[in-house]
């Protein structure tokens, strides 16, 4: 049965946890959050309802974004009611989900700008202020329950890039919303997973829960082309199912070249000297410098003039 008062997850072999936060830690998370939020605003900080004009100003957004952002909206929702409704062939509803995905990714390009703009506004930095502080009391090691971060928001703020933190952080989201992750509630991942189309990482699979890509050819998780055999085992392939070796050759046997007679030529005479390695005979080479000779003082009284060689 699953722990709603934490949420462990591995990192290179090792468990860690994020745990539900004290009413303490609430309490100052929500002071620092207050207090985040007054200095942003006493900066001179934008405010969120002032975002929509900021935006304008900076030429970050348009009417014709805005129509564009609207249109997709619309059309995802229309598709979530054909997928609530049915009564379509369940090639067609797969289709409209995948389409809604698509159409979803674009909407947050679009928004990408606005996303930006809105964690540098007041209320933007406060909730970051709250999140922050939470998150780094609550990250944990699983089976001690000693914090990972001894220092709390002063070591995390060093060390958020830390592999630990980045998996930890989403962790921490979903137990804390009381959800699993957004894209696994949206209408059409739930549709695609219920019919077994996507797995639980919400990657496309076929009857046989075998990765493929959009077009229906199974790939591996890096996702290069394979052909899977009857025996269970699986061979990398180009787009066309040509198979290609491990250094991403084509895995073919070669057979020699022939002359215009059509007899084979033996190609080892070719494998000899590598061509790029050889420089041109019918290139010029610089010739040598002759060695200039050295001026050199004679040993002589002071008086007399220094001798020197001259060149021959």
């Amino acid at each position: 049965m699953p722990d709603d008062k934490k949420r462990t997850f591995e990192v290179e072999g090792k468990k860690y946890a994020v745990r539900v936060p004290t009413v303490d830690e609430i309490k100052k998370a929500n002071e620092m959050r207050a207090k985040t939020f007054n200095e942003s605003l006493s900066r001179g900080d934008l405010l969120r309802d002032q975002l929509e004009t900021e935006l304008r100003n900076r030429k970050l957004w348009n009417d014709n974004r805005e129509q564009q952002y609207q249109t997709l909206r619309q059309e995802v929702l229309d598709g979530e009611y054909r997928l609530q409704k049915g009564g379509i062939k369940l090639t067609s509803a797969r289709k409209t989900a995948l389409e809604m995905s698509e159409k979803r990714n674009t909407m947050v390009e679009l928004l990408s700008s606005r996303t930006d703009l809105d964690s540098n506004t007041c209320e933007g930095k406060a909730d970051a202020a709250r999140f922050n502080y939470l998150f780094a009391c609550c990250l944990v090691y699983d089976e001690s329950g000693e914090p990972f971060f001894p220092n709390n928001i002063d070591d995390y703020l060093l060390n958020q890039d830390d592999p630990v933190a980045l998996a930890g952080a989403s962790e921490f989201y979903y137990l804390i919303s009381g959800s699993e992750s957004v894209d696994q509630r949206l209408p059409e991942n739930r549709f695609l997973t219920k019919f077994k189309f996507i797995d639980n990482e919400l990657r496309l699979i076929d009857r046989d829960g075998k990765l493929i890509n959009e077009e229906g050819k199974h790939i591996d998780t890096d996702g290069n082309f394979v052909e899977w055999h009857k025996d269970g085992t699986s061979t990398k392939v180009d787009p066309v199912g040509r198979p290609v070796n491990s250094a991403g050759d084509f895995d073919v046997e070669h057979s020699a070249f022939l002359d215009d007679s059509g007899t084979e030529i033996d190609e080892s005479v070719y494998e000899k000297v590598d061509p790029a390695l050889v420089e041109d005979e019918d290139e010029e080479k610089p010739k040598p410098k002759r060695a200039r000779k050295k001026t050199v003082k004679a040993k002589a009284e002071p008086s007399e003039e220094v001798v020197t060689e001259s060149d021959s």
